[in-house]
């Protein structure tokens, strides 16, 4: 499919990029954002269990001769202040997906942006300040709408646009070494420069060579 470059707000070129397209799976899309959000999940639910309760060494009484129940502990889960049984551990609730699965994802998420007229490639660009007003000017050049959730995707880590980017709460820079499906999901804007669009079609078609995209 052809995409437009745009330098500014004016078309410069177009692109030929092979893995957007309107054949993809929203039912991937779905697992690659539970897999993501599974990883959330801290599991910190704890409770000690008979031995890990700190005293009851000792036995209360004797076995015999008392007229009462014997026990072995202070630390029962029978008694005020002892264990807990079979209750709650941390656990891993995260949810894994293949490479492939992943990839299909992103298929799914640039194809749904592009349709909704929501991605925007622009030419590469070298940005050396880090104030966040020379950053707000150069969105400016690319959006109407400032305030939406806007995503910035570059092909390689850039401090000086990380750190003039990172005080505005709705906008997010990646870069491909780190791209995380789960701000272009939220994204009311996508901006990707067309290196890294080029480079992620190229990981696509290594991926997926003579095979479905489906």
């Amino acid at each position: 499919m052809k995409l437009a470059v745009v330098d500014g707000k004016k078309k410069a070129k177009e692109i030929e990029i092979s893995f957007i397209s309107k054949e993809r799976s929203e039912k991937v899309l779905y697992q690659a954002v539970v897999s993501r959000l599974s990883h959330e999940r801290e599991g910190n639910a704890f409770t000690k269990t008979k031995s890990e309760v700190r005293g009851g060494g000792k036995k209360p009484w004797k076995q015999k001769g008392l007229g009462r129940a014997r026990a072995g502990s202070t630390r029962s889960p029978l008694w005020r202040g002892g264990g807990v049984t079979f209750g709650p551990k941390p656990r891993d609730f995260s949810k894994s997906i293949n490479k492939k699965q992943r990839l299909k994802a992103y298929v799914a998420i640039f194809s749904m942006l592009n349709e909704k007229e929501r991605l925007v490639v622009f030419q590469d660009i070298v940005f050396e300040s880090k104030k966040t007003k020379d950053f707000l000017s150069l969105l400016k050049n690319y959006v109407e709408n400032t305030q939406e959730n806007i995503v910035m995707v570059v092909p390689d880590y850039n401090g000086s646009l990380y750190l003039a980017s990172r005080n505005i709460p709705n906008v997010t820079t990646l870069f491909l070494g780190n791209i995380d499906i789960l701000p272009l999901v939220y994204a009311d804007r996508v901006l990707i420069s067309e290196k890294a669009l080029l480079e992620l079609d190229k990981r696509m078609k290594e991926v997926f060579s003579g095979g479905d995209k489906k």
